[in-house]
């Protein structure tokens, strides 16, 4: 099991990243604790908002917990996951909200806490979050019986050398957006680099296989892909080192080599030609695919209804329903309480300051003013109660206008509520639609299987597992 995770900002761009449904087959969010509004990207603005109390900026912290694709976890078992992870990042009892990824039959969940503690105001220290992260996965993979995954810091054998990772998060996003495999990107150069000689015959190896020696903005010389994304020379070779490099290759004048933004328009132009090529070809094919006699294709089977396993998977969608709606009726309650209890105290410290004035208006302080307004009193009484019947008056205005400011901010507060709650059960229905497609996605692959078995009936048994090609960040 696989914990990373940090401090972060920016509400709005994690709540699309973690809703994004192009990237994953299912979206589920399941569960918000301790948050206002069921809705992510109000819940995640609010969490961050509370850092502006603060002296820090990074209000959230988001954490991804990662089993291996071997093992498939139950919702306890997530929830002990995010028990066991809070508890060791010292944030118990903050507000968080939980999000299921499910990709390539691949589950893995999200997490967001909100950093702020409410009785101090001070964001809660994220130091020592590595070991934190490996200390939870030691004891999930002890509890649950998963495979030991060696880790850089607790879980570290400190017999053997510090373990490296194949890519680092700005590789992995960088292959996802280009489809290119970082890992073979470094093999092919540091072998392309370790059949050269010198400095040239390693800059016409790399123009020879797509890629472009340059110029970088702040390294020396940089290598952009054919998708055009810029890469470190000093990372791309992994057999030598950064001085043996400058060494080999010290017979290049960085004068002759293209700058960053010539690289990659040199790339953009052999992209183009490529998809030149590609869409004369797919032509030609085209063309010979219709002279040919058209072939019979493959009947194929009908999807079959509704499952148990199916009905099952509704029916624990509708319980979490029901107890997320339960929690947003009881958020709800209370965030009212809370917003009304601030409207009486600030109503209550008003009319304190309006009786102060008028008490200060219609009672001199003292000296000579003082007494002239007892002798008037004394001399006409009815001064005196003229006086008490102007302030019950007042009094009774003001009763009326703090009642309509209760009331206005009381239905404020219930269409607040009410626009929540529609937000809500459409992210239920949003929920359920997932819920429906995953279970076509999986009869589609149930019959593409049986195709494939009517084709080669050999048993797969034999086959390797598959043990997956890296972790979603």
């Amino acid at each position: 099991m696989i914990i990373k995770g940090g401090s972060r900002a920016a509400p709005r761009s994690l709540a699309k990243h973690l809703m994004r449904g192009d990237t994953n087959e299912r979206v589920l969010v399941l569960g918000y604790d301790g948050v206002a509004i069921e809705d992510l990207n109000a819940a995640l603005a609010d969490m961050q908002a509370l850092a502006s109390g603060t002296r820090g900026k990074k209000g959230l912290y988001h954490a991804n917990i990662d089993p291996h694709t071997d093992y498939k976890m139950t919702p306890e078992q997530w929830d002990r996951c995010v028990a066991v992870l809070e508890k060791e990042l010292g944030l118990e009892g903050q507000p968080r909200v939980v999000v299921l990824h499910e990709k390539k039959g691949r589950e893995h969940i999200h997490v967001v806490w909100a950093r702020t503690d409410i009785d101090t105001m001070t964001l809660r220290s994220d130091s020592n979050n590595y070991l934190a992260h490996e200390r939870a996965s030691h004891q999930l993979e002890a509890e649950f019986g998963h495979e030991h995954v060696p880790g850089a810091h607790y879980k570290r054998d400190k017999s053997q050398d510090r373990p490296v990772a194949k890519m680092n998060r700005m590789e992995w996003q960088q292959s996802e957006r280009s489809g290119l495999d970082p890992i073979a990107r470094k093999a092919e150069i540091t072998a392309l680099y370790e059949q050269s000689d010198n400095g040239q015959a390693f800059r016409n190896a790399l123009e020879e296989h797509g890629y472009v020696l340059a110029n970088g903005d702040k390294r020396v010389f940089v290598v952009v892909d054919i998708a055009g994304d810029i890469h470190s020379l000093n990372r791309q070779v992994t057999s030598a080192k950064a001085k043996d490099i400058r060494e080999k290759i010290a017979d290049i004048d960085p004068a002759s080599l293209p700058d960053v933004a010539e690289a990659q328009e040199i790339q953009e132009q052999r992209r183009d030609a490529r998809r030149s090529a590609s869409g004369r070809e797919e032509a030609e094919e085209g063309r010979t695919t219709a002279e040919a006699p058209a072939k019979s294709q493959e009947a194929l089977p009908i999807l079959a209804p509704d499952d148990p396993a199916l009905a099952e998977a509704r029916a624990d969608l509708n319980q979490n329903h029901d107890r997320r709606r339960e929690i947003f009726a009881q958020d709800w309650d209370k965030r009212i309480a809370r917003e009304m209890d601030l409207v009486n105290r600030q109503i209550n410290e008003q009319r304190d300051i309006e009786r102060k004035l008028d008490w200060k208006q219609m009672e001199p302080g003292k000296g000579i003013e003082r007494f002239e307004h007892k002798l008037k009193d004394r001399l006409d009484p009815k001064r005196i109660s003229d006086r008490y019947d102007e302030r019950q008056q007042r009094e009774k205005e003001r009763d009326v206008r703090d009642a309509e400011r209760r009331a206005a901010r009381m239905a404020e507060l219930q269409r607040d509520r009410e626009q929540a709650r529609e937000k809500l059960e459409s992210k239920f229905d949003q929920e359920h639609s997932q819920l429906e497609d995953m279970h076509r996605r999986d009869q589609e692959r149930a019959r593409q299987q049986e195709l494939d078995r009517a084709r080669d009936p050999q048993s797969p048994d034999n086959k390797p597992p598959d043990r997956g090609g890296g972790y979603d960040r």
